[in-house]
């Protein structure tokens, strides 16, 4: 995997923009990870950024957290489109005029329970407030208090409150602190040592984290913000642990995954609301799926392009990045997604009276099921064409309405059903 971007700007822009440091990782279904790391982690004694390099993930946390959420919809302990007042006793959702309102688990996930916005800029380590204080914007709390704002389930409104509140629900409902509901649950079955939503964490490692940076090169005091809201900008990690995260969402799109069911990861990846782009968690678009992030001090992103069955993410310390992200992001977008003559129509298709191919498109991914058989997600090759993994089959959708299927140099043609 040693040419699996091109990636020779990335110096230049880092010192344009002046980021001091940028880790990328790039992986694949087969378990193949390619990793590259550029300057320092800044600080009084820097050191060079490498594999191993922790920065703060942002609002990839978003992300991971939505993932752990899932996992307690499909164990029955949540329920998608349950109330959460149901869940929460320590603190009440309200609106304006203090009349409690329902919002739904879902939309939290999906930014559509309407609630009130605000960046989550960070805490000086001596003056960190709990969760309940951010979600009543009291004590040492900067931001101001959670309430309903909008018509929930009316319109999307990316907001952090949405996962500060879904982070209150799930420490609810687990009675475990969130951290180490996630560290039990998400991060140690995805092997994502790196990783931990544990504030601590980046002191106890052994090795320099990444400190954060201003948009002029300079270091944010301390080294990086403290974030109580662990659901929606806590998390510290790797570019090499996030892999394992976006590949496992597209493993259990297709069923493979032992964790999480085919039916969630799917909703998990469509979006919810019509042109928002933005499923449970998941930022949906381009033959991608995955996150991007921003925190004082640092900057990143992380997605999967299931056509190909690549991953990328990489992380900058600094909140002057995303020049040098999109770069990288553009490079990944012309090697990995899906590159396509026609747009497949989802649909039945018939090769036969008795031998039905449905197909069905969702978040970037062509997935087929043929006559008895599980669904499978399709391989997207340059060509405009399609593998079905596993099988010497090659699939093409040469005009609408059109599915032709290719075995041992023999072309069968399968028509849509009409309705």
């Amino acid at each position: 995997m040693q040419d699996v971007l091109d990636l020779a700007e990335v110096p230049g822009l880092m010192d344009a923009y002046q980021v001091p440091g940028v880790s990328v990782a790039v992986g694949d279904l087969s378990g193949h990870v390619w990793t590259a790391g550029y300057g320092i982690t800044g600080g009084a004694a820097p050191a060079a950024v490498d594999a191993g390099t922790v920065f703060a993930a942002c609002s990839i946390s978003k992300h991971v957290a939505a993932f752990g959420a899932l996992l307690l919809v499909q164990d029955g302990v949540l329920e998608l489109d349950g109330d959460v007042g149901d869940y929460v006793t320590s603190w009440r959702l309200v609106d304006g005029e203090g009349r409690r309102a329902r919002v739904t688990v879902r939309q939290l996930l999906a930014h559509t329970a309407g609630l009130t916005p605000g960046w989550y800029r960070g805490y000086p380590a001596d003056r960190v407030p709990s969760l309940v204080e951010v979600l009543e914007g009291s004590g040492h709390a900067t931001t101001p208090p959670v309430r309903s704002a909008l018509l929930p389930g009316s319109r999307f409104r990316y907001a952090g409150s949405h996962y500060s509140v879904l982070q209150q629900v799930m420490v609810e409902a687990t009675g475990l602190p969130f951290e180490e509901f996630m560290r039990e649950r998400v991060l140690t079955p995805l092997g994502m040592a790196d990783s931990s939503f544990d504030q601590g964490f980046p002191h106890r490692r052994g090795q320099p984290a990444a400190r954060g940076h201003h948009g002029v090169g300079t270091e944010v005091p301390g080294g990086w913000r403290v974030q109580p809201e662990l659901a929606a900008a806590g998390l510290w990690s790797t570019p090499s642990d996030l892999l394992r995260l976006d590949l496992e969402i597209a493993r259990a799109a297709t069923g493979d995954s032992p964790l999480l069911g085919r039916e969630l990861a799917v909703e998990m990846s469509r979006p919810q609301l019509p042109g928002s782009g933005y499923g449970l968690g998941v930022q949906a678009g381009d033959g991608r799926l995955g996150h991007t992030g921003q925190n004082v001090g640092y900057t990143c992103f992380s997605y999967v392009w299931p056509g190909s069955g690549t991953a990328v993410a990489a992380m900058t310390n600094s909140e002057d990045g995303w020049e040098l992200l999109a770069t990288i992001r553009e490079a990944a977008d012309r090697r990995y997604a899906a590159r396509v003559d026609e747009v497949p129509a989802a649909g039945r298709y018939l090769l036969r009276d008795d031998y039905p191919v449905d197909v069905a498109v969702t978040g970037g991914q062509v997935t087929v099921a043929a006559a008895g058989q599980a669904p499978v997600v399709l391989r997207a090759q340059p060509d405009g064409s399609y593998l079905y993994p596993g099988l010497d089959l090659g699939v093409r959708f040469p005009r609408p309405g059109v599915l032709e299927l290719r075995q041992e140099g023999v072309t069968q043609t399968a028509e849509r059903a009409t309705d």
